[in-house]
C-alpha cells in the first residue's frame, strides 16, 4: 500500500492546545512531506514561522467555525490569513447560504489569494440531515469554487457517506478535501478511492509513521 503524503492534510485545530503544545506538534510533523498542515487563524503565522525550509503548506478557515459574518469581515480574515502566510484557505459557507451568496462570495474573495492556491469554500457536513446534503448538491454544482472542504473530526461512515454524494455534484472539476478524525490506513486508501482529492486527519502524530513506514 502506498500513499501520498503529499495528498494529507494534518488538521491541528483544537482550540484547547497550549503555545508548547502546538510547537511540539508542529516541529514533530514537519518531518513527514504532508501536503499541508490546517490551523486556527490566530496560529497561521506562528505555523509558517516554525515550517520555514520545508515544503509544507499552512492551511486554515475564514470566519470559522459558523461562517455568519459578513462579507467585509470574511474579506478582512481572508486577505490577513494570506498575509501571515497561509497558502491553503477555506472560506466557511453555512450550507443555506450557497445557493444565494455562494458565488458572489467567490467573486468578492478570490483575488486576495494573491497568486496563491485557489481559494476554497468550507462545508461544516457534520451535523448536516440527509435531506439537507442531497439540496446541496445543486448548490455545489452551480459554484464557481473549485476546492471544498468537508466536515472537521468526521467518523470514517460520515466521510464515505459525505463523498458518495457530494461527488455527483462534479459538473466541473471539484476537488474535495474530507476531515476525518481518526483514520486508519485502510480508510485514508478507502476515502481516496471513494473520490477525494485530499484527506485532512486528525491523528497525524499515530498514523504518519505508520504511512512513512509501509512507503
Amino acid at each position: 500500500m502506498e500513499l501520498r503524503l503529499q495528498k494529507l492534510s494534518v488538521m491541528l485545530t483544537d482550540p484547547a492546545f497550549t503555545d508548547q503544545q502546538f510547537t511540539e506538534e508542529i516541529l514533530f510533523l514537519k518531518e513527514f512531506p504532508v501536503g499541508s498542515i490546517f490551523v486556527l487563524p490566530h496560529n497561521v503565522a506562528r505555523a509558517k514561522q516554525l515550517l520555514n525550509g520545508t515544503i509544507i503548506q499552512v492551511g486554515s478557515f475564514v470566519d470559522f467555525p459558523l461562517g455568519r459574518g459578513t462579507l467585509a469581515k470574511k474579506a478582512f480574515e481572508t486577505g490577513q490569513l494570506y498575509r501571515d502566510g497561509a497558502s491553503d484557505v477555506f472560506v466557511t459557507m453555512p450550507p443555506e447560504q450557497l445557493n444565494s451568496y455562494g458565488n458572489q462570495n467567490y467573486q468578492a474573495l478570490a483575488p486576495l489569494a494573491f497568486g496563491r492556491n485557489a481559494l476554497g469554500f468550507f462545508i461544516d457536513s457534520s451535523n448536516l440531515t440527509d435531506n439537507q446534503k442531497q439540496a446541496l448538491i445543486m448548490d455545489i454544482a452551480e459554484l464557481n469554487v473549485s476546492r471544498i472542504s468537508l466536515g472537521i473530526d468526521l467518523t470514517m461512515e460520515q466521510a464515505i457517506y459525505d463523498m458518495s454524494i457530494f461527488r455527483t455534484a462534479r459538473r466541473k472539476k471539484i476537488n474535495f478535501q474530507v476531515n476525518v478524525k481518526a483514520p486508519t490506513l485502510l480508510e485514508i486508501e478507502l476515502l481516496f478511492q471513494a473520490g477525494a482529492s485530499q484527506i485532512g486527519i486528525g491523528n497525524g502524530r499515530e498514523i504518519l509513521p505508520l504511512i512513512s513506514k509501509w512507503n
